[in-house]
């Protein structure tokens, strides 16, 4: 591989390392590069910090490098406003540096070019590497549709049978899919700020919604590094660190619940600590504490949002501001059919990793129960499409949108 494809690479690996820390930021990282050696290195940091290009340059300084005439690999162009940190433009341009590579232009309208053009005028060379658009671009969804739409990228994952079921008629769901592809599922917590479930997984199942690699024994932990799976289809390179990195480190997930569950169960999991919120209808809020008038003082205490909607989308778009507002920019949808067909309905989903299990139940319960179709063709068409076999499971990726080139 050629030594730029190597430190674009590193950036892209370290811009992943990040992932679930940063947000409302996108995950970036950045390698500084001097004598054909690597001098300094960095990712964002959580918001508020330092973004990549800052946390690289102190790096190589801390390493007593100098930087003058050195080259900086970058996995997003650099921003060139303020926000919350001064502009990375500004950083780079006093720095001494004279070449920026990058893959990807920010989404953001604040930057998007900007930041190139200022560093062009500065006199620093610009070198745009488009055989990395697809790596880099797949660590940056969850940030493009937050910053553009203003809404948080949902990415939903089921684990079903082969004929199409997530749980038996009774509810049972565990286990469909096998251990390696439950660690993946760990794994992905471990990336998103937000984990959504509906009222009705929360009384069935009593889930913890966290990060729990601790549960998996080391012969399962080493599968994915002896046996690395193979992607076919688009190579995704989110989807392949996931599948070959251990995370040993990542924030907490806030867990998410859409509905008032009618009985709240001594000891539930959900309400452990304060890193929750429940989201709910008025009209459903107001008739869970009129048929149950002791649960008034107890919901008093929790952190809820409310608010009067009139249809589904109406619904799922105060779901959706509720979590923007918190910062959340991605968040995993493990709710049953009805929520999912919920998401789905609004138009609000998308990604989907689905893992298929070499079982079949007959009957049971689907994974999306949305508003009645007619015809085939209405179906959502996904995009980018990945598979991989995680033993005997087959593990499906697409997405409802394709990352278009965004470059000058």
């Amino acid at each position: 591989m050629p030594a730029n494809d190597i430190y674009m690479k590193r950036a892209c690996e370290i811009a992943f390392t990040m992932m679930g820390k940063t947000s409302p930021n996108p995950a970036v990282g950045a390698v500084i590069v001097k004598n054909n050696n690597i001098i300094g290195e960095g990712g964002t940091g959580k918001y508020g910090g330092d973004h990549a290009e800052v946390t690289a340059i102190k790096n190589a300084r801390k390493r007593g490098n100098d930087i003058e005439g050195a080259s900086i690999y970058v996995s997003l162009e650099p921003c060139s406003h303020h926000g919350k940190t001064p502009p990375c433009t500004d950083a780079i341009i006093k720095s001494g540096i004279k070449k920026v590579f990058t893959p990807l232009l920010d989404p953001n309208p604040l930057v998007s070019g900007n930041g190139i053009r200022q560093l062009a005028d500065a006199g620093i060379e610009i070198k745009i590497m488009h055989k990395h658009f697809s790596s880099a671009s797949d660590l940056v969804r969850g940030f493009k549709k937050y910053i553009l739409r203003n809404r948080p990228f949902i990415i939903n994952k089921c684990a079903m049978t082969l004929d199409g079921r997530i749980a038996a008629t009774s509810g049972d769901s565990k286990w469909i899919s096998n251990t390696f592809t439950r660690l993946f599922v760990h794994k992905l917590r471990a990336k998103v700020d937000a984990v959504i479930i509906g009222k009705n997984t929360f009384m069935k199942d009593n889930p913890m919604l966290n990060v729990r690699f601790d549960e998996f024994d080391d012969d399962t932990k080493k599968f994915f590094s002896v046996n690395t799976p193979k992607i076919s289809g688009r190579e995704n390179f989110f989807l392949e660190k996931l599948l070959k990195d251990d995370i040993p480190d990542y924030r907490e997930p806030l867990r998410v619940m859409i509905g008032i569950p009618e009985i709240i169960p001594a000891g539930s999991n959900f309400f452990r600590d304060n890193n929750y919120i429940i989201i709910a209808g008025e009209n459903e809020y107001r008739d869970a504490v009129n048929m149950n008038p002791e649960l008034k003082s107890f919901y008093e205490g929790l952190n809820i949002a409310v608010k009067r909607f009139n249809s589904n989308d109406e619904s799922i778009g105060f779901v959706m501001e509720t979590l923007k507002d918190r910062g959340v920019m991605t968040a995993l949808l493990e709710g049953g059919g009805t929520v999912n067909g919920s998401f789905f309905n609004a138009g609000e989903i998308d990604q989907f990793i689905y893992v298929i299990a070499p079982k079949v139940l007959g009957s049971g319960i689907s994974p999306i129960n949305g508003e009645r179709t007619e015809k085939i063709s209405d179906s959502l068409i996904l995009r980018d499409i990945s598979t991989v076999m995680i033993d005997n499971n087959m593990l499906i990726n697409g997405y409802k949108e394709e990352y278009n080139f965004e470059m000058m």
